[in-house]
């Protein structure tokens, strides 16, 4: 993780560097010396392929090692400065610093003597031609008889007449999705086709890596069209890509170009094949998304199996046309289930399974392991999911790895995991808003079907996602390998040893939930140097109160950096906290255990100073006085996203939200308000996109006299409103509505939703449970 360090020490010297009220004491010669040989660094990796050769992963470790020692000496530094009390305490830090960073600096000369050999001696592109030659970077075709079995008979019937249509211009057919899905089988099956081999002229298969050179492209294609040749008028000249061109001219052909990484390489490759106008077609595979878009407008992306699925090609596998035995038929299931829907899992499950006695007790013991036994029966398996990480450029690897905190099959909150990736701090360093740079960095990762979407915002961004499990034990593997993380699953019989050295350590709810270790945490949150963090920029609390603010300080700091504040308990919106936080952009508050009657304690009218909010949650919990809170309740004009539960305010009182001039979003939870009447009026929530209304049995009469209440509304979702009578009518005259969601709705509710979509055919109403 030499890339990940780097940036993080990037941006700490850069810190120490800068010239502000509350940056670092240090000696800035060493600093500015340090700061210059970590760009240059940094500057070579970038130059570096990610997959190359063993000298580079030599000198990539070394970096990794050095740079963790640096950090270390850093941080300890600036832990100390925020300790120390007097000036002449500070002086002395310095120089300590000074000092511990006299060997790590002799070291890092030692590194850039390193990289000027290697750039002197040929550069990266020398070093990887050598290693190009060693490699065999391209093959024929796959090897050996596949157990895969196509489950989709009309899918293979659409993919057919694609490759047979009357379109006579050369088409490219790409086939997407994750390492182990079924690409190259699926290609491979279409390939050998009685109906698709009497089609065409000429068919060859090539599989492409990332690290390729042409002449060995177009040599294994000529070799396979000779190979494949039944037809007595082909003659292939062996002579390079004149031959090639020469052979394909004026002949129909099909062309399937296996694992392609990047859209430079279509670029590369597509100038080979000639339009004949003669219905020609290449298919292309890839576990890039961008490179699919890249080669056509359209593509089929693989999905993972279902449990339905995923157990008929593990019986067929296994049974072909015979019957499984009876009593194993449940066990498989579950073995054909804990493959999580990866066709290559439920492949060397098979072919482990076909080789043993097929007993109860065995596909139990198989059932309860299948994680271990995968990674410890089959190399192909671990090579084909690894080659997706070994061929991540430098700056996704540590995100990728990151996936390993989050617990098996966990749905993650993609602002949390973006927030996480900002705060350890080896995102490459950017003069744009880091959280842009993250939520790039998981794009990418997205497309290269690394990391899936799980749940969609309502504007089409990723809301939450997910790892496969397999890939997720692929991250584990390779952090602990780099030192860049260390699961703590097994930490009851763990040795202290194995854990020394890495940077980081998960520790999974089990730990977590420890009573002993609660109050330990509770403690440490309790302790929590945060109005002294002038750097921070998000902080979750886990449903605590703020720590008091700081007694007797000279200079207040003010916390410009923070733009997330989540899960804060009963807090108080003092003028004094609020202006330590000018540019706050998120806040996530819930009252609970409060027994008041004046809401004036927590100072709520001043939310409304927070110029730069976009996002507030407010939850109240057992509220018992409503009154007194609308009278010292106000929101900023900046709001985009408003949640509120529990407030229990009159819908009377809605105009002090329909009024918000920004409000693009509102969700009204449980309790949120209180009557049986809703009437809306003119000039409000004019921006307003999305309306998602939960849980309000009280509500029965909701009037709407114009679509012009709700100019801008495209989403309007409603959740359990059973005393609701009807959406009103004139909801279905807004222009811009596009979907509305009724889940646990009175019939009522349902039938005239039903009616408003018969009105307006281009709504889409979902009903669901």
């Amino acid at each position: 993780m030499a890339y990940a360090v780097l940036a993080s020490l990037f941006t700490t010297t850069d810190h120490m560097l800068n010239p502000d009220p509350y940056s670092i004491p240090c000696n800035r010669e060493t600093i500015e010396s340090l700061h210059k040989n970590i760009a240059t660094l940094l500057s070579f990796l970038e130059t570096t392929p990610p997959h190359s050769y063993q000298t580079i992963k030599t000198l990539e470790a070394k970096i990794r090692d050095v740079g963790y020692e640096t950090e270390d000496i850093l941080e300890s530094h600036i832990a100390k400065h925020f300790r120390s009390i007097s000036g002449s305490e500070n002086d002395e830090n310095v120089d300590m610093l000074t000092q511990a960073l006299e060997e790590v600096m002799k070291e890092f000369e030692s590194l850039m003597k390193d990289v000027k050999e290697i750039q002197s001696t040929g550069d990266i592109g020398g070093l990887l031609e050598q290693h190009m030659t060693s490699l065999s970077v391209v093959s024929s075709r796959p090897t050996g008889k596949s157990k895969f079995v196509l489950l989709d008979e009309n899918f293979m019937n659409k993919m057919k007449e694609q490759l047979v249509t009357k379109d006579s211009k050369l088409k490219v057919l790409p086939i997407v999705g994750m390492g182990g899905i079924g690409k190259t089988t699926l290609a491979k099956a279409l390939l050998d086709d009685p109906f698709i081999v009497g089609h065409f002229d000429i068919r060859a298969w090539v599989t492409i890596s990332q690290e390729y050179r042409i002449q060995d492209v177009v040599q294994n294609l000529l070799n396979d069209i000779n190979l494949r040749s039944t037809k007595t008028d082909i003659e292939v000249d062996l002579d390079g890509d004149v031959g090639l061109h020469k052979i394909l001219f004026k002949r129909r052909y099909l062309i399937v170009l296996d694992d392609v990484w990047e859209t430079k390489t279509w670029d590369e490759l597509q100038k080979l094949f000639p339009d004949n106008d003669d219905g020609s077609r290449i298919m292309v595979t890839t576990r890039q998304s961008e490179v699919a878009t890249y080669a056509a407008k359209s593509s089929h992306e693989m999905k993972l199996l279902n449990d339905d699925m995923s157990w008929d090609l593990l019986r067929e596998e296994l049974f072909a046309q015979e019957n499984c035995p009876s009593d194993l038929v449940e066990i498989g299931k579950e073995i054909a289930k804990k493959c999580l829907g990866l066709p290559l899992a439920i492949s060397v499950i098979g072919g482990l399974l076909s080789k043993e006695k097929m007993t109860l007790e065995y596909w139990e013991h198989v059932a309860a392991n299948i994680k271990a036994i995968l990674t410890e029966n089959d190399d192909q398996y671990l090579e084909i999911l690894s080659l997706s990480y070994n061929y991540l450029p430098h700056h996704l690897k540590p995100c990728f790895l990151y996936m390993a905190v989050f617990s098996e099959d966990e749905s993650i909150q993609v602002s949390m995991l973006l927030h996480l990736w900002v705060a350890e701090g080896f995102l490459k360093p950017s003069s744009i808003n880091m959280e842009k740079v993250a939520e790039k960095n998981l794009k990418d990762l997205i497309e290269r079907n690394l990391i899936l979407v799980d749940k969609l915002k309502y504007n089409g961004k990723p809301k939450t996602c997910i790892i496969h499990d397999l890939l997720r034990d692929l991250c584990i593997k390779e952090a602990r390998k780099e030192k860049f993380l260390f699961d703590l699953n097994n930490y009851i019989d763990l040795n202290p040893k194995e854990v020394q050295g890495h940077r980081r350590l998960s520790i999974p709810p089990s730990i977590r939930e420890d009573k002993d270790i609660e109050g330990k945490v509770n403690v440490i949150q309790s302790m929590l140097d945060i109005w002294n963090m002038p750097q921070l920029r998000n902080l979750h609390v886990g449903l605590s109160s703020l720590p008091p603010l700081p007694i007797g300080t000279e200079m207040p700091c003010v916390l410009k950096s923070l733009e997330t504040l989540c899960d804060i308990k009963n807090f108080r919106c003092e003028d004094e906290v609020l202006v330590r936080i000018p540019n706050l952009r998120k806040l996530k508050i819930e009252y609970r255990d409060v027994d008041i009657t004046d809401w004036s304690y927590y100072r709520l009218q001043n939310l409304g100073n927070l110029s730069k909010l976009e996002t507030l949650s407010c939850h109240f919990s057992d509220l018992i006085c409503t009154e007194t809170l609308v009278a010292n309740l106000a929101f900023p004009i900046s709001l985009k996203k408003l949640i509120l539960s529990g407030c229990k305010i009159s819908w009377e009182h809605m105009h002090i939200i329909g009024v918000l001039p920004n409000l693009e979003i509102l969700k009204l939870r449980s309790q949120a308000f209180e009557g049986h009447t809703w009437e809306t009026v003119e000039d409000n929530f004019k921006k307003l996109e999305y309306l998602d209304i939960m849980d309000h049995s009280c509500l029965n009469e909701w009037i709407v006299d114009d679509a012009n209440h709700f100019p801008s509304l495209r989403l309007l979702v409603l959740w359990w409103c059973s005393s609701l009578e009807e959406i009103p009518s004139s909801i279905g005259e807004i222009m811009t509505l596009q979907k509305i969601v009724l889940i646990h709705c009175s019939d009522d509710v349902v039938s005239s939703a039903e009616n408003i979509q018969d009105i307006n055919q281009d709504i889409k109403l979902v009903i669901g449970k």
